[in-house]
């Protein structure tokens, strides 16, 4: 029996066994189109389109593909009787056929190849479009309908006028419903939302907090983070959350806790926290700041410059005081009262005033006065010449009083004057050594007003009239120390300058300040870093520390960690007007915000195109 029994010779099998092992993926692509021993690849002849075969290209190799069923065969099958023989079996009623039969239906197939790349490529542009536009509307706090119910149209008639119907027919594939929009805004929240929660995981940050009440009564509370973001320091919309019950200090603390929890983020990584002085804010034994500082007392408490300010401003003499409310009382007078307002701005116009209304005064925005005060003193005729005609003897006999109105008019001044700080505080990339220098300055300011005031110089205070100004000197000057007086209750720690190295350390540096051995040693480092001396003068403060922070990382670390508080709560009060533009009489029932806010108010953008890419691209969305 052995004689039928086939035997390999020992070296074939060596040698099979040497090639098999230096393979080190013998189930490869190759394997499968070719043979391991002298075998040649076939190649396509246009030849075998009559037996109704093209080819395509895989690893190097001609695949056949049937232009009928779109199998493909193996290489080894590019020969005329396999490929009849497909044809044959599988499509008799066609065999017949003759070459220009095969090349209609590959002409055919190509064009619906190209057809569906441009419909698939319309739909991703379309998506694209789509979260453009989402964006813009929730940037300008508008409703959702609104892109289907204007801007589509509007886009419509303009392609159709100047380009054409084939390209208004395209604008018909981009999703602008109203819950395309909605779902837009979501996703993008959604992904800035994870892409700050992911950068505040591994770098420490400055929160800003503040409450308000939105327009169904509901309390709302606004969180904003500033902190390194690509080597970049920014502003960044944290939340919105609605408070559900009172506005206590343990609420407040919950629900931003119960974030911090969601996603993930250390109060270990919060350096400092600003906020108004309210007692839910600022309570010793449960306010806001008392929790906060129970799992990390490192932080830094901040209360907001700006509402300091304004406390400031609230200290004013009886004779000046009673100026103030009977001005007020005079612009409410006429403004109201429709009636009397339409007469008295038709008595400006008559009289060609430059502005033809008052300005009506809100007592929560209190340096509002000012320019109410600005605008009463600049139509004093216009009123008098109304309260005339009115018979208001009253308002009339004010405005005819000398004294009365050199009152007003050093009120208008001096709440100009901190109306123009306070709106210098409220940029964006304001910090606490910048604001420090400004109150610093107008606490000397006021002193030096106040010695040239007993001098009988009212340079600073130009609308006062110098006929009256004896009879007013002494509530001037009573006013201004009263207000040097406040600046000082109000900001006791006013002095920065052991921070002066953090603006210059190339200057010279002075050991009085409360650093340890090693920051020293990182300061002396760098003040002669010849390099970093001459990059100083190119780069902002800001980011020169951020710059050299992987260098010098003891010293940076405290300058960023000055650098990175808030000194004003003014984000959160562009937040509250952004949230009643959002939430409006005709928008009162929308009950999360938070994805609008998010998508208007930050810094960081969203990824569309990763947003995109995780979503499947359908013109019917």
């Amino acid at each position: 029996m052995d004689k039928y029994i086939f035997k390999r010779k020992l070296d074939d099998d060596k040698g099979d066994n040497d090639n098999l092992s230096g393979q080190s993926d013998p189930i490869s692509d190759k394997n499968i189109f070719s043979s391991t021993k002298n075998f040649a690849h076939r190649k396509y002849s246009k030849d075998y389109l009559q037996y109704g075969f093209s080819f395509s290209v895989e690893n190097g190799i001609d695949i056949p593909q049937c232009v009928i069923c779109d199998c493909k065969l193996s290489n080894s099958c590019l020969v005329p009787s396999k490929l009849k023989r497909h044809l044959m079996t599988n499509h008799p009623s066609i065999a017949s056929k003759d070459e220009t039969y095969f090349k209609k239906c590959l002409s055919m197939k190509g064009k619906q190849v190209k057809a569906f790349e441009k419909h698939v490529c319309v739909s991703e542009k379309a998506q694209l479009v789509s979260y453009l536009i989402a964006e813009l509307v929730a940037k300008k706090f508008k409703p959702h309908n609104l892109a289907e119910e204007i801007i589509y149209p509007a886009c419509n008639i303009i392609v159709k006028t100047m380009i054409g119907e084939s390209a208004a027919n395209d604008i018909c594939k981009i999703p602008f419903s109203n819950d395309t929009i909605h779902r837009r805004i979501i996703d993008m929240s959604n992904n800035i939302e994870k892409t700050t929660a992911k950068s505040l995981e591994c770098t420490s940050f400055a929160l800003q907090i503040d409450e308000t009440t939105d327009i169904t009564g509901k309390a709302q509370l606004i969180a904003f983070v500033r902190f390194i973001h690509e080597n970049e320091i920014i502003n960044q919309f944290l939340c919105c959350r609605e408070i559900p019950e009172s506005t206590t200090g343990h609420n407040i603390y919950n629900i931003l806790n119960t974030y911090f929890d969601e996603n993930k983020i250390s109060w270990k990584s919060c350096i400092g926290v600003c906020t108004d002085g309210a007692p839910a804010m600022t309570g010793h034994l449960k306010g806001f700041i008392s929790y906060v500082k129970s799992i990390n007392p490192d932080i830094l408490f901040t209360h907001c410059f700006l509402h300091r300010e304004a406390l400031v401003t609230k200290v004013l003499p009886s004779n000046l005081k009673i100026v103030l409310e009977q001005s007020v009382k005079m612009v409410n007078y006429i403004k109201s009262r429709p009636l009397k307002n339409r007469l008295f701005s038709k008595l400006c116009q008559a009289m060609e005033a430059k502005h033809q209304s008052l300005l009506l005064h809100t007592e929560v925005r209190w340096l509002s006065r000012g320019k109410v005060l600005s605008r009463v003193l600049e139509l004093k005729e216009n009123l008098k010449q109304f309260f005339n005609d009115d018979g208001n003897s009253e308002f009339f006999d004010l405005l005819d009083d000398g004294i009365w109105c050199a009152r007003l008019a050093y009120l208008s001044d001096i709440f100009s004057i901190f109306n123009n700080i306070n709106s210098s505080m409220q940029g964006e990339n304001e910090n606490i050594l910048k604001s420090t220098d400004k109150l610093m300055s107008l606490k000397g300011q006021i002193a030096f007003w106040k010695k040239k005031t007993k001098e009988g110089n009212l340079e600073k205070f130009s609308s006062v009239s110098q006929e009256y100004y004896q009879s007013i000197k002494n509530d001037v000057v009573e006013h201004l120390t009263k207000l040097d007086e406040r600046i000082i209750h109000y900001f006791p720690k006013l002095d920065i300058q052991q921070f002066d190295w953090i603006r210059d350390p190339f200057a010279k540096i002075s050991f009085s300040h409360d650093l340890k051995i090693d920051e020293y040693e990182d300061l002396i480092k760098l003040s002669n870093d010849r390099y970093w001396k001459i990059k100083h003068r190119e780069l902002s403060t800001n980011s020169f520390w951020v710059e050299i922070q992987h260098e010098f990382p003891k010293i940076s670390k405290i300058a960023l960690n000055i650098l990175l508080q808030f000194s004003t709560s003014y984000l959160c009060e562009l937040g509250f007007s952004s949230l009643s533009n959002i939430k409006n009489k005709k928008r009162s029932k929308i009950i999360n915000v938070e994805y609008d806010l998010r998508v208007s108010l930050s810094t960081i953008k969203p990824n569309i195109n990763e947003i995109i890419k995780n979503n499947q691209a359908q013109i019917s969305h």
